[in-house]
């Protein structure tokens, strides 16, 4: 699989006509005056998702040289707002994503993949500073952060690994980075059997035979009072699913929220 085979992609619907020369004209503002209209006077892009105003801001922009030409990714976070513009807050409110990847072509910019309206976070705020990461050794990378909330004492955290799939933007990873339940209780009986556990994630690029990389998770902490021994996990990509598989005694999908 080489260089664009790993997308499936077909550049539809939202392909780009903008001249390009260089790789340095690859154009953040191009693509989002193109997908979300003119920027407003706030110095963002608005938008609107299920009756929802958002403004959305540059994250990241990275380019990188691939064997089909050089791209552009793109991945933007936008704050729920009201009417005048301002950034509202509410416990279930969702902040909003968008991710797009840009290839240059014959001197214009292709939008390859993309979703533009990916609800995610609370109190109307997403998740920040995501990491672009390789995900694939032919050029198959993607976004990298943790997302979560809380309520009542329980406190929980998930990961994120967005990436093209098609012409469009998936989420492969479903399982969870975080939870601690301690501030739940209020005896010490009930403390007994709280519990609090982390992870950190590590993609293994050394099995360069994958189409997708594995990825390792080493969790950490203890469950229902008992402290976990120290263990790295490998987390293998389903193709089918198109995301990652847990295992059946994974720590951290025993995990009620």
């Amino acid at each position: 699989m080489q260089g664009r085979k790993v997308f499936a992609v077909c550049a539809v619907g939202l392909a780009l006509a903008v001249p390009l020369v260089a790789q340095a004209e690859l154009s953040a503002e191009a693509v989002l005056d193109k997908v979300y209209g003119q920027r407003s006077a706030k110095g963002c892009w608005p938008t609107t998702d299920d009756g929802q105003s958002y403004c959305m801001k540059v994250d990241h922009a990275d380019q990188r040289g691939t064997a089909t030409g050089n791209r552009l990714y793109l991945l933007v976070t936008g704050e729920a707002v009201d009417a005048q513009g301002e950034a509202i807050s509410a416990h279930a409110l969702s902040g909003l994503v968008g991710a797009f990847v840009v290839e240059e072509h014959n001197g214009k910019a292709e939008l390859i993949a993309s979703d533009p309206k990916i609800p995610m976070g609370e109190f109307g705020s997403p998740p920040t500073d995501w990491k672009l990461s390789l995900l694939g050794p032919s050029d198959y990378w993607g976004w990298q952060n943790t997302t979560g909330g809380g309520n009542q004492g329980v406190f929980y955290s998930w990961y994120v690994l967005l990436a093209p799939y098609g012409n469009k933007i998936s989420n492969l990873a479903d399982f969870n980075a975080s939870y601690d339940n301690t501030g739940s209780c209020g005896d010490k009986a009930c403390e007994r059997h709280t519990g609090s556990v982390d992870s950190t994630l590590v993609i293994d690029s050394s099995k360069n035979t994958e189409k997708v990389y594995p990825v390792q998770v080493t969790v950490t902490g203890t469950v229902k009072g008992k402290k976990l021994k120290p263990k790295t996990w490998t987390l293998p990509f389903d193709y089918k699913k198109w995301m990652y598989s847990k295992p059946k005694d994974w720590p951290l999908g025993q995990v009620d929220f």
